[in-house]
């Protein structure tokens, strides 16, 4: 089984748009609730923390996407 093909079976989860937006509502309605106010500032910074990390690993996904169809990089 290739890369990509592994990526893609072993990927944790998959989404729309939609999806991603609901997420982020739900985290913001959740640090609103939850979270006392002295740390709401910390709680977002969890969220930018993760979301730093996606645009590398869009960027992998395509790359091996693109080594699987064999167009190379």
């Amino acid at each position: 089984m290739g890369r990509f093909l592994w990526a893609v079976v072993t990927a944790p989860t998959t989404g729309t748009e939609d999806d991603a937006r609901y997420e982020i509502g739900r985290l913001a309605d959740k640090i609103e609730d939850e979270v006392p106010e002295e740390l709401r500032d910390r709680a977002w910074g969890l969220v930018l923390k993760a979301l730093y990390e996606v645009p590398r690993e869009i960027e992998e996904l395509v790359e091996e996407h693109r080594e699987f169809d064999g167009e190379g990089g």
